[in-house]
């Protein structure tokens, strides 16, 4: 199925979000010491990212990995963060995409299917510490795992830590410590296309690969605060 799939979004709709994208990411390394890792590697085309939840910083997290590799990535994003002063009308320039419940597959779709890479984050809101602390992620919903059976395309996970620090959950704007920059974290891992036969399957594997890539993350944050 992936052969049905443009190898790309139009190249200027491309060159515009990367410009964004790198001047979100220029102000954030002036606040935060962003640690990103390498790009994985997979064939051109569209491709599904999963990422963990627990700051609306993975937004800047995600702007600035991106940028860093270069490749113009459109988050889904609960519709209400799009009325918050500030990271609204930054999610817009980011072109990220509002979602509002069921519809959030067929969001997911049509971007796919237009040759833009999506990222979702299945949780599907910022997770209380105390849900994600034994494991690093909260419970996903099973929509990343229909979408990636539907499409057939690769699957990347990505585990983010030291946002929740930055941007703390249910802070309106984020924790800047002068001459002290948080150190944000992100690793990914290459799953490629799911073989799971249920939407729940595909997604347990998928997040089964998010928390190995939050577990190295998080051990990398850890290590840069001593």
């Amino acid at each position: 199925m992936t052969d049905q799939y443009p190898l790309g979004p139009p190249p200027d709709e491309a060159q515009d979000l990367l410009d964004v994208q790198q001047r979100v990411s220029r102000v954030l390394s002036l606040v935060a010491r962003l640690d990103v890792g390498p790009a994985p590697r997979v064939a051109s085309g569209p491709v599904i990212h999963a990422a963990n939840h627990r700051s609306l910083a993975d937004l800047l997290l995600a702007a600035g990995t991106f940028s860093s590799w270069g490749w113009p990535i459109r988050p889904l994003v609960a519709g209400d963060y799009f009325k918050k002063p500030g990271i609204g009308p930054l999610l817009r320039r980011l072109r990220c995409i509002p979602v509002h419940g069921a519809e959030a597959l067929d969001l997911a779709y049509s971007a796919l299917s237009a040759g833009w890479s999506v990222a979702i984050m299945p949780e599907g809101r910022v997770v209380p510490e105390k849900e994600w602390a034994a494991t690093g992620v909260g419970r996903a919903h099973s929509g990343i795992g229909r979408v990636a059976i539907d499409t057939g395309l690769p699957v990347i996970a990505n585990g983010a830590s030291g946002t929740e620090r930055f941007w703390p959950r249910k802070r309106s704007i984020p924790v800047m410590r002068p001459g002290s920059r948080t150190h944000l974290v992100l690793r990914s891992e290459l799953v490629g296309p799911i073989t799971g036969s249920t939407a729940r399957e595909a997604t347990d594997q998928i997040m089964a690969a998010v928390t190995r890539c939050v577990t190295i993350a998080d051990a990398v944050a850890q290590q840069a605060r001593k």
